[in-house]
């Protein structure tokens, strides 16, 4: 051995590069697709407790678009998603024949750096709302953490 050091050294890199953990990128994105999804199809289902398990309970997290109104923390968005629910469930029990909004998403574009994800997505929702007809596009942008294995929306724009 000519250099005993050099091969230690590459010895050891091969060693580090093996342990490396790999990262299913596919899966990694299709569970944020997937957790995308839940939280938006939790919110058109008016059902605050699995809107709520989609989210980080944090002070750090934001919604934009909920009342047309910047939110910042759990808490605060906590109650604008409970007073949006139930003013949404109050008015399809009084008129159901007047509310009814399907939306589909559309047009992923999900970028991973370890532990966060920015997603970038179209929305299409289209329906009757207050007994009109109503079609609407929008483009959505949602920011998530994975905490505890878990992706979390921690924040919509």
């Amino acid at each position: 051995m000519r250099n005993p050091v050099n091969y230690l050294i590459l010895l050891a890199t091969l060693g580090l590069v093996a342990c490396e953990q790999k990262v299913d990128v596919a899966a990694e994105e299709a569970a944020v697709k997937a957790a995308v999804q839940s939280e938006t199809k939790a919110a058109f289902d008016n059902d605050y407790e699995r809107l709520a398990a989609a989210w980080v309970h944090e002070p750090y997290v934001m919604h934009a678009t909920i009342d047309s109104v910047v939110k910042v923390g759990w808490e605060s968005l906590s109650v604008a998603f409970k007073n949006n629910l139930e003013n949404n469930i109050e008015l399809i029990n009084k008129e159901p024949d007047k509310y009814g909004v399907e939306v589909t998403q559309s047009n992923f574009d999900i970028s991973l750096n370890g532990n966060v994800a920015f997603v970038n997505h179209d929305e299409h929702l289209e329906g009757i709302w207050a007994g009109e007809e109503t079609s609407n596009d929008i483009k959505v942008v949602k920011y998530l953490l994975k905490k505890d294995g878990e992706w979390k929306l921690v924040a919509v724009f």
